[in-house]
């Protein structure tokens, strides 16, 4: 870490405070609709909210914590994790009675409502859209006065068509076969649950640059530097490509001041922070709330790494989250078959029968039955795993390519339908594999083996080393620190770079654009949804291809 002292000595300003306490309010438990079907058994499937409790989960669910630890082996050793899947056993009577919402489902059987929870990406356009009413049906049966809505508010939609369960759901069937593969028919068109494309046209920093309305930009980062000990590896990355990024816009014309902030020193003083143009960082969620907490929404704070950092738009303003969540990979995913799909392709669902977590199975059957496609689910476990080969022959085609969505996140599992798939190959089958972006990760696969099944990813993180522009960013980077980027160094360059250009361009502003234009960067994309809090997330993915020639191909 030698290579940064100087640059660091020349930058950092250290600052030190107290992180405020915050009062615990627990959010309210709203049972869940989705099912999903697992060893011959059907579940709710239950997402985690900040401050949820096992008590409330279990009340609102009408089940025992010992039903949670049984079904969700993983919960003693975890605990409730924000985000997380939980599998609730689905008792209908139980739910019913202990949800709190029985008087109103017994009234919505007679009546002429059911009723919908407001997602933090949902508007009221949105969900009249899906339910297939007017706006002004909402507004009227909900006696609003003006179409802002709240997350969580639960809203009275008039009764026509509904789409309440993103996954196709199954009958409870006791005789389950092992390796039987089940078709699922798409979904009709008044069942479907609409999907928010956000369409915004590719505007480049030099274009923006040409225009800005400002030549000085201030800007405050807050990191875990650590730079009075051993210094953070990860962390030192990130702000050495911010650096590369300060330098190459200074080249451009434009003033960049930064105050660099190391988090290990304590809290930067609030008075500094507020006077910025942004603030970036810092890294993880704790720390990124205690930033949000002293600011109070007076300037926005950007997360520039943690995907679970999202949850804290919930509860503070002015906030923006740059890590695309994995739901959204998955849904594009999901669209990527679609694409990619022609009349004679077959579509084959893999998932890992009894999975600890099933975040990836309910993701990504949700988007495909958005797509209205039809699709077989093989579901088996890994000691099941020689008989597959025989059991896909019955499935796959000759006349088309067979279009393999792997629905797990578990090395272990993959790497058997990999080496399945393989087999499969090698009879002739023309097959294309979709998997979550985590596979990149694992060790244990052989890295031909992605390529030989034509490995299709979806994911935030990307950067193409046959791109002019990286081969330049690369070779500035090794001269200036002697050592090769990580991709937290892509992460910092692109973070940095994509900001600071927007808030020369229009000035105070600038947040109000980032849904109205997509950014591209080295390492990673930026096109934001607004939520109703008016906090913004990055929706934007790319897409990887695996070729069989052992390249690797950045295609969107």
């Amino acid at each position: 870490m030698k290579r940064l002292i100087t640059l660091i000595a020349s930058l950092l300003v250290l600052g030190c405070g107290a992180a405020l306490a915050q009062e615990y309010v627990p959010t309210p438990v709203t049972v869940s609709k989705e099912k999903v079907k697992l060893n011959g058994k059907v579940y709710l499937s239950h997402v985690v909210l900040e401050r949820q409790t096992l008590y409330s989960i279990c009340k609102a669910y009408g089940v025992t914590e010992d039903d949670l630890y049984e079904a969700n082996p993983s919960l003693r050793e975890t605990g409730l994790q924000k985000n997380a899947i939980l599998l609730i056993p689905f008792r209908e009577n139980a739910v019913q009675e202990n949800s709190g919402e029985s008087a109103v489902q017994k009234q919505t059987e007679t009546s002429s409502y059911t009723e919908h929870t407001v997602k933090w990406y949902e508007d009221i356009e949105d969900i009249a859209r899906r339910y297939d009413v007017t706006v002004k049906e909402i507004m009227d049966l909900n006696g609003l006065k003006s179409k802002k809505l709240n997350t969580r508010q639960v809203l009275k939609i008039p009764v026509k068509t509904v789409a309440v369960v993103p996954v196709t759901e199954v009958e409870d069937d006791e005789n389950d076969k092992t390796g039987e593969v089940e078709t699922v028919e798409p979904e009709k068109s008044e069942d479907r649950v609409q999907t928010q494309e956000l369409q915004a046209p590719e505007v480049s920093d030099t274009d923006l640059l040409n225009l800005r309305s400002r030549d000085v930009v201030d800007f405050s980062l807050v990191l875990p530097l650590r730079a009075s000990g051993k210094p953070s590896e990860v962390n030192m990355d990130f702000y050495s490509g911010v650096l590369l990024a300060l330098k190459d816009l200074e080249a451009e014309g434009l003033k960049v001041q930064a105050h660099v902030y190391d988090l290990s020193a304590g809290l930067p003083p609030v008075d500094a922070l507020v006077r910025s143009d942004f603030v970036l960082g810092p890294v993880a969620s704790r720390d990124l709330e205690a930033i949000l907490q002293r600011v109070d929404g007076r300037v926005p704070v950007i997360s520039p790494l943690d995907q679970k950092a999202s949850s804290l738009s919930t509860f503070y303003h002015n906030f923006i989250q740059v890590p695309t969540a994995v739901d959204n990979q998955y849904d594009d995913l999901g669209q990527w078959v679609k694409d990619d799909a022609d009349e004679n392709d077959k579509i084959i669902l893999i998932t890992e029968k009894g999975a600890g977590s099933v975040t990836a199975s309910v993701a990504i059957r949700s988007a495909l039955a958005r797509r209205e496609l039809s699709y077989d689910i093989l579901n088996y476990a890994i000691v099941e795993g020689r008989g597959i080969p025989a059991i896909l022959t019955g499935s796959m085609t000759k006349d088309g390519t067979n279009r393999v969505v792997v629905a797990s996140e578990s090395e272990a599992f993959i790497g058997d339908v990999v080496r399945n798939l393989g087999i499969m190959l090698g009879k002739g089958y023309d097959i294309v594999m979709y998997a979550p972006s985590k596979v990149r990760t694992f060790d244990t696969i052989e890295g031909s083996a992605y390529h030989d099944a034509s490995l299709h990813i979806s994911t935030s993180y990307h950067a193409d080393y046959s791109s002019d522009d990286v081969d330049r960013f690369t070779r500035a980077y090794r001269a200036l620190f002697r050592t090769e980027p990580s991709q937290f160094a892509f992460q910092g360059y692109d973070t940095a770079r994509y900001f600071i250009v927007r808030a020369a361009r229009y000035g105070i502003a600038w947040p109000e654009r980032l849904s109205h234009e997509r950014g591209t960067g080295l390492h990673t994309d930026f096109l934001f949804d607004t939520d109703n809090n008016g906090n913004h997330h990055n929706v934007a993915v790319r897409r990887i291809v695996f070729k069989k020639d052992y390249t690797t191909v950045l295609q969107k």
